[in-house]
């Protein structure tokens, strides 16, 4: 019986496949990022309202309300970036957690508050919204799985 320390993995994907699972996570983000970064920049106002509403954010929403769709658009550009993209899937995951993190908080908390996330997005319920984040973390260790370079 030998024993192989160097197991192959089940699924074996091409470079050429890998590469584009990776593109595919990093236009899927590129596209929310921009889109809810667009949304919530247009309606900067009452964003920062609802968010003044949070318990945890209160006072500082202005700041956040800006940082917010601020940094959206900085991980987009990190991930358009081909020698950055890693670091930008990196910083993907920690705001897509950080923002889960978030709506568990809400939806735990018993805080009724209205979702201004951003256009088609807002729509969705907390439970909704959770699972569709959760999506996009799935999405972004996918793309950090199959980006090894």
């Amino acid at each position: 019986m030998q024993i192989s320390l160097n197991k192959q993995p089940r699924l074996h994907l091409s470079a050429k496949h890998r590469e584009l699972i990776t593109d595919m996570a990093i236009y899927l983000f590129v596209i929310l990022f921009m889109y809810t970064a667009a949304s919530k920049l247009l309606t900067i106002k009452p964003f920062a309202s609802t968010l003044a509403k949070s318990p945890l954010i209160g006072s500082y929403s202005l700041i956040v309300a800006w940082t917010i769709p601020i940094v959206e658009m900085l991980i987009s550009f990190l991930l358009i970036i081909p020698q950055i993209k890693k670091w930008g899937l990196y910083a993907a995951l920690f705001l897509m957690s950080v923002f889960t993190l978030y709506l568990m908080y809400m939806v735990f908390s018993g805080t009724e508050l209205p979702c201004h996330c951003g256009g088609v997005i807002s729509k969705m319920t907390w439970q909704q919204h959770i699972w569709f984040n959760l999506a996009f973390v799935a999405l972004a260790i996918t793309g950090l799985a199959t980006n090894r370079k």
